[in-house]
C-alpha cells in the first residue's frame, strides 16, 4: 500500500511537470485534462484489475501518455511516467506477456525521437531504458527470489510448528503412559498389602482379649486405612491427565511459546503462587490469560509480552498481561474481553484495560475464596 501511494504522488508529480512542458505553461487545453483524468481513474482502479483485463489497463495506461504528449518533441517527463508502467507491469505479469509490453514501450518510448529526427538524444534515451529495464530485471529477480524464500520459509516454519506440537503431543502422551504404569504398579502392590494388612489387623483385633490390645490394633488399622485412603487417591492423581490452577497457565504458556514463537516473562510476587484458588477461580485466570495472549497475538506485531501475578493484601487476587504497540489501537471490546469481564464479575471481581506508553495492559482482579 505505502508503495501504491508512493507511484501515484510521485506520478502527480511527474505528470504535471509533463503537462507543463507539453502546453509550455498554457494549462488550460481541454484535451490533455481529459486524457489525464482518465489516466489517474484507470491507474486508481488498477490494484483491483486481475488477468486480462490488467493486461489491457497497462497497455490503455501507456497509449493515453502517448496520445497526450505526442507529437511534441521528445518529453523527458514521459519517459519517467512510462517507468512507472513498467513497474507496475513487471509485478504483475510473467513470461512472454511481460517481456512484449516492455519490447512495445521501448519502441513506442523512441518513436517521438525517430520522428522529429532527433537520432543522437534516441540513442541517448535507448542506451537509459536499456540500463534501467537491466536494473527492472535484477530487481524483478530479486523480488521474485524473495517471495520464493518467503514462502518456502512460511512452509518451513508451519511444519516445523506441526512437528513441534506432535512432540509435545507425544511427550504428554507418553509421560502419561509412564504415570498409568506407576499408578498400576501402586494400586496392584502397595494397595493390595495395605488391603491384606487391614484384614490381618481385623482378625487381630477380634482375636485380642484384653481392651489395651484391641485399642492398639484399633488405632494401626486407622493408619493403615489412612494409608490406603491416601494410597488410592495418588493413584487417582496419576491417571488424571488435567491441569489446572496456576500450573495450567504455565503450561499454555510454554505451549503459546514452542508453537508461536512468543516470549513471554512471567511475574510472580510473593505469595501469589500459594494462594489457594477455587476451580472457578483457576478457570477464570486461565481463560483471561489465554484470551489477552490470543488478542497480542491478534492485534500485536510485537511477539513479547509479560504476564504478572500479585496477591493484594492477602484478599485480593490481580494477574495482569501486557506488552507494546506499535502504534495506539482503538479498543472495541469482542466476545473474548466481554467473556473475560463477566467471569471476572461472577467472582466479584472486575477487569480494567488500559493503554499508556504504547503499552496495552489488560488486569484482572477478584476476592480470594476460603478453600475449605
Amino acid at each position: 500500500m505505502l508503495s501504491y501511494w508512493f507511484s501515484m504522488i510521485y506520478l502527480l508529480l511527474t505528470w504535471s511537470l509533463a503537462l507543463f512542458i507539453h502546453t509550455h505553461g498554457q494549462l488550460n487545453h481541454p484535451i490533455p485534462i481529459l486524457l489525464s483524468a482518465v489516466f489517474f481513474i484507470i491507474y486508481f482502479f488498477l490494484p483491483l484489475v486481475k488477468g486480462r483485463s490488467y493486461l489491457c489497463s497497462l497497455y490503455l495506461l501507456s497509449a493515453i501518455v502517448y496520445l497526450t504528449y505526442w507529437p511534441s518533441i521528445p518529453n523527458p517527463f514521459m519517459l519517467l511516467i512510462i517507468l512507472v508502467i513498467v513497474k507496475e507491469a513487471m509485478n504483475r505479469l510473467k513470461g512472454m506477456k511481460l517481456y512484449l509490453f516492455l519490447i512495445v514501450q521501448v519502441i513506442a518510448s523512441l518513436s517521438p525521437y525517430l520522428w522529429t529526427g532527433e537520432y543522437l538524444a534516441g540513442s541517448y534515451t535507448l542506451l537509459l531504458i536499456s540500463y534501467v529495464t537491466f536494473l527492472f530485471l535484477v530487481w524483478f529477480r530479486i523480488s521474485v527470489s524473495l517471495r520464493s524464500l518467503t514462502q518456502t520459509y512460511d512452509e518451513t516454519n508451519s511444519q516445523y510448528r506441526r512437528m513441534k506440537r506432535r512432540v509435545v503431543d507425544h511427550e504428554q502422551a507418553i509421560r502419561q503412559e509412564e504415570r498409568n504404569q506407576i499408578a498400576r504398579e501402586i494400586h496392584d502392590s502397595v494397595g493390595h498389602r495395605l488391603t491384606a494388612l487391614l484384614m490381618q489387623l481385623e482378625v487381630a483385633r477380634i482375636k485380642a482379649e484384653d481392651h489395651l490390645s484391641k485399642a492398639k490394633f484399633e488405632h494401626l488399622k486407622a493408619l493403615a486405612q489412612a494409608s490406603l485412603d491416601e494410597t488410592r487417591e495418588a493413584v487417582k492423581a496419576l491417571k488424571s491427565e488435567e491441569t489446572t490452577g496456576l500450573a495450567a497457565v504455565i503450561q499454555l504458556i510454554r505451549k503459546l511459546e514452542s508453537e508461536s514463537h512468543l516470549r513471554v516473562a512471567f511475574i510472580v510476587n510473593p505469595g501469589a503462587l500459594s494462594v489457594p484458588l477455587s476451580n472457578n477461580q483457576s478457570v477464570t485466570v486461565y481463560r483471561s490469560v489465554q484470551e489477552a495472549l490470543t488478542n497480542m497475538m491478534r492485534h500485536s506485531q510485537v511477539r513479547k509480552g509479560q504476564i504478572e501475578f500479585s496477591l493484594i493484601g492477602e484478599q485480593f487476587f490481580r494477574f495482569t498481561v501486557s506488552h507494546q504497540l506499535n502504534k495506539k489501537a482503538e479498543l472495541n471490546e469482542g466476545f473474548g474481553l466481554t467473556a473475560m469481564r463477566d467471569r471476572l464479575k461472577q467472582l466479584g471481581g472486575n477487569l480494567v484495560i488500559t493503554q499508556v506508553d504504547a503499552i496495552f495492559k489488560i488486569s484482572g482482579t477478584f476476592p480470594i475464596e476460603k478453600v475449605v
